[in-house]
């Protein structure tokens, strides 16, 4: 036999033998498992609440039978297997789970302080829409309270957003709490804080309204305007009067209606923006003034001064044209298509 041969006879017996080696583990552990699951069929059954996952995934079966429960069968009780239940469903990576989730919280919170703070928590970890979660709580005024407080600080603006929204429901201490913002970094929370001191009959409050009338953002603007004419109502025409001038069109809008809502009042000043030297303010003036009911006024009592012929001019034609047709339903001029005369055909 030579050498070859040898090694080849070698080989082939070192193969077999670990070949026999290797049927002999997957025997043992066949043996093995068979065993485990013997065991764990005699062992009493102990059933374990699931920790609650972030992003956790439901199998479908599983899925329709949590929103079966969650929508149709929502618990009384508040048990500990319901709040397991929540919690997962809260965290679930479907969006119609954590909605259904947040639906049967809000149904519950009306028996069970814990899930107010629950619906607090989805709203401040984002586990359903913030506008949704904000609805549930908004119906639970005023029991929401100083719950809400924290959220004054969170690093989502629109988490803070909706705080401040929501505190404006809970009376005046905590409208005085959302006010706070309005030097906020996000302009949707100062807007929103501005919202909510328009009842906050303070010196502080007008301050800070008077202040953001200089705000970059437009939309801040508008609601100081608005603000500002709420809590200081004539008094606080003289400093929203220049946004009548705004770049902004719905700035320019806000100020119209901020201060027709401070009434006749602010009819003053009104008369003294007609001689200011742009021309969008003294439209917005003319525009105030006739829907304050001055311009009306002035048809009825008959102008002596020259007012209207001013506020004619500064509002154009068409309030011009306006005045005469309501003058004339209210039996004021005579019945004709002729307009009331302007400067230059009197």
């Amino acid at each position: 036999m030579d050498g070859r041969t040898a090694a080849a006879i070698a080989c082939a017996l070192a193969g077999g033998t670990w070949s026999l080696l290797a049927v002999g583990a997957l025997v043992r552990r066949g043996r093995f498992s068979r065993r485990k699951r013997a065991l764990a069929a005699a062992a009493p059954a102990v059933a374990l609440p699931p920790e609650p996952v972030r992003g956790y995934g439901w199998p479908d079966d599983e899925r329709e039978a949590t929103l079966a429960f969650l929508e149709a069968n929502v618990p009384d009780t508040g048990e500990t297997e319901d709040q397991v239940l929540l919690r997962r469903a809260l965290a679930s990576r479907e969006p119609e789970v954590r909605r259904a989730a947040v639906t049967a919280l809000g149904k519950l919170a009306d028996r069970h302080d814990w899930a107010i703070d629950w619906l607090i928590e989805a709203l401040a970890e984002g586990r359903d829409t913030p506008a949704r979660v904000a609805s549930e709580l908004d119906r639970l005024a005023p029991r929401v309270g100083t719950r809400l407080v924290p959220l004054l600080g969170h690093p989502s603006s629109v988490v803070r957003f909706y705080a401040v929204r929501l505190l404006a429901r809970h009376g005046e201490a905590g409208r005085r709490l959302a006010a706070g913002l309005v030097s906020d970094r996000s302009p949707n929370v100062r807007a929103a804080a501005l919202e909510t001191l328009r009842t906050v009959d303070s010196g502080e409050a007008l301050r800070s309204s008077l202040r953001l009338l200089d705000d970059p953002n437009a939309h801040v603007r508008a609601h100081a305007c608005r603000t500002a004419c709420s809590i200081g109502g004539a008094s606080a025409a003289p400093f929203v009067l220049p946004l009548l001038g705004d770049r902004s069109w719905a700035v320019r809008d806000a100020a119209v209606q901020a201060l027709v809502s401070a009434g006749k009042d602010v009819a003053p000043a009104m008369l003294q923006a007609l001689e200011h030297r742009d021309e969008p303010v003294r439209s917005g003036a003319a525009l105030v003034l006739q829907d304050v009911g001055h311009v009306d006024e002035l048809l009825e009592r008959g102008d002596h001064t020259g007012a209207l012929e001013r506020i004619f001019a500064a509002g154009g034609e068409r309030l011009r044209t306006a005045a005469s047709e309501r003058a004339r339903l209210r039996g004021s001029l005579p019945a004709g298509p002729r307009p009331l005369a302007s400067g230059a055909d009197a």
